[in-house]
């Protein structure tokens, strides 16, 4: 009790006493908005744990079994180490989580409903005390000279009781301050430290699992980059091939229109059906005379062509 320099119920006592209530007060007013940034933290930790978990889960199923051709084709034998990694971590997540309740949100919790609940339920018992013991004085003191001395006596001693309680509520609530203000210079201090510990351990598990994998992710990473440039490859050859393909059926497609008789259309336009190779030579000839023919093809096949006497002007 180092804070009053006296103890006797002075004016500078009571101002001492509403000091630390109001310091109480407001520490009350800071835990509970802390307690409501707690637990929205330890939810968070509990989502990303269960987010973990579930995204393993999903990781799992994704790759399937050993056996299966379509797990073989997309990398799963390969990727169960990940998805062992991934349960780890959600298992170290949680004991953080856990960690974050019982060190800082139950303490906090045991600091707001024990310790400042005590000293509010001590300011209680002091003010009950204090109106007891007024009560007591002024039946005392409004004796008469002539009252009875087993009355005196007996309103004597009731005002010595009243007045040790008064006294007890008066310290008990001095204790009940001092508790806190004791405990606030160390509570929060120590449960948030031990909470930053827990990141601490928490990532320096992660680091540690993360770096024996280290050696395989990279493999992996080299050997994904390789596939992709060997499908990169085999893609552009089977563009070439049907590129070939194509180019072969359109020649094949040419050839065999050759072999189409000529006819006439009712415009005029001359149509060459099978056995047309002499009249295309013929007409090859004509446009070396100085005469230009316009060839015209549909859907890939030769079906038509006219006269331009205007090509040459």
């Amino acid at each position: 009790m180092a804070a009053f320099i006296r103890l006797d119920d002075s004016p500078m006592f009571q101002n001492q006493i509403c000091s630390l209530e109001q310091t109480a007060d407001e520490l009350k007013d800071r835990c509970q908005s802390l307690y409501k940034g707690c637990k929205k933290f330890v939810t968070a930790l509990g989502d990303a744990c269960n987010g973990d978990t579930v995204f393993a889960d999903s990781l799992e199923a994704f790759g399937g079994g050993t056996d299966d051709p379509v797990s073989v084709s997309i990398g799963g034998p390969v990727m169960s180490k990940f998805t062992s990694a991934f349960h780890e971590l959600a298992t170290y997540k949680e004991l953080l989580r856990t960690q974050v309740e019982h060190v800082l949100i139950d303490r906090l919790m045991q600091f707001m409903t024990v310790d400042l609940q005590e000293a509010k339920e001590s300011r209680r018992r002091f003010d009950k005390a204090i109106h007891v013991y007024d009560q007591a004085r002024e039946r005392f003191v409004s004796l008469k000279k002539n009252t009875r001395e087993d009355i005196v006596a007996e309103l004597e001693e009731d005002l010595e009781n009243s007045k040790s309680a008064f006294e007890k509520s008066r310290f008990n609530l001095v204790n009940a301050l001092m508790n806190i203000e004791a405990k606030k210079k160390y509570e929060f201090l120590e449960s948030v430290s031990a909470i930053m510990d827990g990141h601490l351990r928490y990532f320096k598990l992660g680091y540690e699992l993360l770096s024996q994998l280290e050696p395989y992710i990279h493999q992996v990473l080299t050997y994904a980059q390789q596939s992709k440039e060997q499908a990169k490859v085999e893609q552009d050859r089977l563009a070439k091939r049907i590129q070939e393909f194509r180019t072969q059926a359109e020649m094949d497609t040419l050839r065999a229109s050759s072999n189409i008789d000529p006819a006439v259309g009712v415009d005029g336009i001359r149509v060459f059906g099978m056995n047309s190779h002499k009249d295309i030579e013929a007409i090859m000839q004509s446009s070396a005379n100085g005469e230009v023919w316009i060839l015209e093809f549909e859907f890939g096949l030769f079906v038509r062509l006219s006269r331009c006497l205007n090509c040459l002007s």
